[in-house]
């Protein structure tokens, strides 16, 4: 079986890319696509940076490889207070949040992760600004359990091949959390975190450096816990083969 992964940005990868010690097959800038052997499985991880467009242009050819499974991962926002950072959750569907689009995960593999130490919820919802204030999350929580800028696209292009797939995210930052900085304004032409904005950011506030510190603490820590997730994950699919599942079911409301 061969598995297709996706992450936002690099730092959401690391532990995981430390642990199975990922080979990156491409040297173009543009095409951070990591490989490596989990278990019996053939495991692709393609970085596909911030954002839709960025997501849309890394999965032009991330299928190219024909994988039998795909995995939306990464950080993730929670919505209700019930979600600490490290918690991981795999979500039954993820939704844009005007409603106007929903894919459901494939119920099997949500069921799956569940014995690999993810928490199984109702709904991601996708959105196209970071969501950065707990008052924001608070105005979302009645239609999502946690917030993220990838997984739709992600579900959607999987669903277009037929291909069976799940979301699967840990929280970095609680619903009663506010980001220290203005993270729309930190990406670059390719959806990754540019430092130079950052540090521009931080030098006009620097009040908020100890907000920075603690969310990049609570960010390792759920990366952390999002690769020992998807590991087992990974492993529990090579203890036999799956069932027959149906296609990616997509709804336009």
């Amino acid at each position: 079986m061969k598995v297709l992964i996706t992450f936002a940005l690099a730092n959401e990868f690391a532990p995981w890319r430390r642990l199975r010690r990922f080979e990156r097959v491409s040297v173009d800038a543009w095409d951070q696509t990591y490989v490596a052997q989990v278990g019996l499985r053939d495991v692709r991880v393609v970085l596909t940076g911030a954002g839709r467009f960025a997501t849309q242009r890394a999965l032009a050819h991330a299928f190219d490889h024909d994988p039998d499974v795909c995995i939306a991962s990464g950080l993730s926002g929670a919505l209700k207070p019930g979600y600490a950072p490290g918690d991981v959750l795999a979500a039954r569907m993820v939704a844009d949040v005007r409603a106007t689009r929903l894919f459901h995960s494939d119920a099997e593999l949500v069921s799956r992760s569940e014995a690999s130490g993810a928490k199984i919820v109702d709904k991601f919802l996708v959105t196209d600004q970071v969501i950065s204030t707990a008052e924001e999350k608070r105005a979302l929580s009645t239609s999502g359990d946690a917030v993220d800028m990838e997984s739709l696209y992600v579900l959607a292009a999987a669903g277009q091949r037929g291909i069976r797939s799940v979301a699967i995210r840990a929280i970095s930052d609680g619903a009663d959390s506010n980001l220290p900085l203005d993270f729309d304004g930190v990406f670059d032409e390719r959806g990754a975190v540019s430092i130079p904005k950052v540090i521009g950011q931080v030098v006009r506030r620097p009040g908020r450096i100890a907000g920075l510190i603690r969310l990049a603490n609570e960010s390792e820590r759920a990366a952390a816990a999002l690769a020992r997730c998807l590991d087992a994950y990974i492993q529990q699919m090579a203890s036999g083969p799956l069932p027959e599942l149906a296609k990616a079911e997509a709804l336009a409301i």
